[in-house]
């Protein structure tokens, strides 16, 4: 028996909760502690962009699940300051900004973000990326000097600082990768690798695309195995010897009976 209650975890045991009421105040808890992590991770490859100021954004959140008084909510928009300037630290001297005529001062955000938003968008999405640093940075500055700043004045500061640098992180992912692939047959965006093992004419793998939209499959390349490990040996090896069971078995055993035998005497 058990107590149902709501996603994400709806089936409490009975064992565990004698009470429901116990199940439903551990469920709230449950549901809060999975909203707070979740805000404070971002897509690999977003965070991956824009990782030092993810860094300092996370010591704002942290600082918010201390908070109590104005001054610690202050202290929240300080260090969603500092995140929205790490972006310009980190980033005003990529390739993809390229060569800037009389650059701005390293503490003019709004400067940056003008420009980062030219090198990164066009159309309405140039606008928006300026208008979103912009508005971001009053933000974040007015929560500073707020000396009757709430608990909503900073968590409405952190989800626009997130959103920037969310976004910001997407864009750069984007230039650096390009536009996604699209079918040539039905245009549609999910496509996935296909790989097929084969043992002729030698052992190694056939590679596809194929089009989750339409079927559409294309040409299949030919990688031998020899050829799709060249180069990897080491790695392989060390992998396979790590004392662990399974595959790792299979290396060294006689050299780890001995040992142990020569333990046991």
């Amino acid at each position: 028996m058990g107590h149902l209650i709501t996603y994400p975890t709806n089936l409490y045991s009975q064992d565990d909760f004698p009470e429901v009421e116990q199940a439903l105040i551990f469920h709230l808890g449950l549901g809060i502690f999975m909203t707070e992590r979740s805000r404070a991770e971002l897509p690999e490859a977003e965070e991956e962009r824009v990782s030092g100021a993810w860094r300092r954004f996370k010591q704002a959140l942290s600082d918010m699940d201390d908070a109590g008084e104005s001054e610690d909510f202050q202290a929240v928009g300080i260090k969603c300051r500092d995140a929205l300037l790490a972006v310009v630290r980190d980033h005003k001297t990529a390739e993809w900004v390229g060569e800037v005529e009389d650059p701005p001062k390293d503490s003019d955000f709004k400067g940056w973000g003008n420009i980062f938003a030219e090198r990164l968008g066009e159309g309405r999405v140039r606008s928006y990326i300026k208008a979103l640093a912009d508005k971001t940075w009053d933000l974040s500055v007015w929560l500073q000097h707020n000396t009757h700043a709430t608990p909503d004045d900073a968590e409405l500061v952190l989800d626009a600082t997130a959103h920037y640098l969310s976004a910001l992180g997407r864009l750069i992912h984007r230039r650096d990768h390009g536009e996604p692939e699209r079918c040539p047959r039905c245009g549609s965006y999910r496509l996935d690798e296909d790989v097929e093992m084969v043992d002729e004419p030698e052992m190694g793998m056939l590679d596809s695309t194929i089009c989750g939209g339409c079927g559409w499959q294309s040409e299949q390349t030919f990688t031998s195995l020899v050829e799709y490990l060249r180069g990897k040996e080491q790695a392989i090896t060390d992998y396979l010897s790590r004392p662990a069971a399974g595959p790792s078995d299979r290396l060294h055993r006689k050299e780890r009976r001995g040992a142990r035998e020569a333990d046991g005497d």
